[in-house]
């Protein structure tokens, strides 16, 4: 160390060495970005500090398994060093939590957890020598859930949401398109009878409504039963066929024994005669207004 320049050998020496010749060494693994940038971009990048890389930005999506602690500092003691939180890990890009409301964490204290930084863009983290920090908080966070958002937080965090989305019962027309992109994606080739089916079985013979999740799980379905047999991949009709009986369950005997039994009561208070609250003996407008 002394001969390198860095004066005599003390605690501030040696740090100054490490931090100086860390890179040339090896001793730092160079960052590597999960997905590269193809085209050329201007980036700030000279001789003293090669740590930046061009990258596109990051998309982090968590689920039902998101809890409290996955938003922390978490610290290895025996490796010493900290793994950064999920939103940090999104800066510069996309943090979408799916499945909201499913978590096992309550979904106020998810939401507390973010009321300030959603509102001063910057966040506060705690090492676990107590000293806490300020991170920016510069990212587009998505709250994706099928659950009543009115249910799920208050009116406080509500408008620190300013856009909200609803994803509406895609038309005939937009299904198929639908079908065709997830078709396309996994090389298939989609024939319009296969979509027109599709239809049927679900809103005529079902009395199911069209949603935008069911191209991709048909398909998935036929593509997993294709593996199976040991065959090429096709989206034939009794494949499809196969794959909506697996869309929804229906229900057991004992279900449809207790949804009829609960709707007798209902029909019998709606009729002013006692003689028809059986269903057999009531009027057709009575049956039909239940």
């Amino acid at each position: 160390i002394e001969q390198s320049g860095h004066g005599t050998v003390t605690i501030g020496s040696v740090e100054k060495y490490i931090t100086d010749t860390a890179w040339e060494e090896g001793w730092v693994l160079p960052i590597k970005p999960a997905q590269e940038r193809k085209e050329s971009v201007s980036i700030r990048r000279d001789a003293t500090d090669r740590r930046w890389v061009p990258c596109l930005r990051p998309i982090v999506i968590t689920g039902g398994e998101l809890t409290l602690e996955m938003l922390d500092l978490n610290y290895s003691p025996h490796a010493r060093f900290y793994e950064a939180p999920l939103h940090v890990k999104a800066l510069g890009g996309t943090f979408i939590i799916d499945d909201f409301g499913r978590q096992l964490v309550r979904p106020e204290d998810l939401l507390n957890r973010w009321i300030v930084p959603l509102q001063s863009r910057v966040d506060y983290l705690k090492l676990h020598s107590g000293k806490s920090f300020v991170v920016p908080f510069d990212e587009l966070i998505i709250f994706s859930t099928n659950m009543e958002p009115n249910d799920l937080m208050d009116p406080a965090f509500l408008r620190r949401i300013p856009f909200k989305l609803k994803t509406e019962v895609p038309s005939e027309e937009e299904y198929y398109e639908i079908f065709e992109s997830v078709a396309d994606e996994e090389g298939l080739r989609l024939d319009p009878v296969i979509v027109r089916m599709a239809i049927e079985r679900l809103t005529v013979e079902n009395d199911h409504e069209l949603a935008c999740y069911q191209p991709r799980f048909i398909v998935d379905q036929v593509l997993a039963t294709c593996k199976f047999q040991g065959i090429a991949p096709e989206l034939r009709p009794d494949l499809v066929e196969r794959a909506l009986g697996h869309l929804y369950v229906e229900p057991s005997r004992k279900q449809r024994a207790k949804r009829d039994a609960d709707a007798r009561p209902a029909m019998a208070e709606a009729s002013p005669n006692p003689r028809f609250g059986s269903p057999e003996f009531a009027p057709q407008s009575t049956v039909a207004s239940a």
